[in-house]
């Protein structure tokens, strides 16, 4: 049985490696695309659990292929940036949408191309 379960950072990582890579991967694939960079290396068998975990958790499946799993994501990356954005909206800001922005705005240097982006999504978002 599967229980839908909200993204660790750790679990994150890994699916963002998934998205990114998109269609099928194995563990080696996540492996690989998790340490790039890093200094300190996540080792083989963490990747593994993690893997298994997501399925669990419903954000995985997999097929066996000669001996090797093969994992396709079952949830988009847009979905789990709005649950965490949900998240931190009923959080922090008491299901407050307007706060969340003000907050944004008030912490964050704006540049003018994001202003211009931003006032097309509301224009869209407006209809207009």
């Amino acid at each position: 049985m599967k229980t839908e379960r909200k993204l660790s950072d750790a679990n994150l990582e890994v699916m963002k490696a998934i998205w990114q890579k998109g269609g099928e991967v194995t563990i080696n694939d996540i492996f690989d695309a998790v340490n790039a960079g890093r200094r300190k290396k996540v080792i083989r068998a963490t990747i593994q659990v993690q893997m298994r975990r997501l399925e669990a958790y419903g954000w995985l499946k997999h097929r066996v292929q000669e001996r090797e799993f093969i994992y396709t994501a079952l949830r988009e990356e847009e979905e789990a940036k709005r649950g965490i954005l949900d998240g931190i909206r009923d959080r922090v800001f008491g299901g407050s949408t307007t706060e969340l922005v003000k907050c944004l705005f008030e912490n964050s240097a704006v540049s003018a191309e994001e202003l211009r982006r931003i006032q097309e999504i509301l224009d869209k978002e407006r209809g207009s």
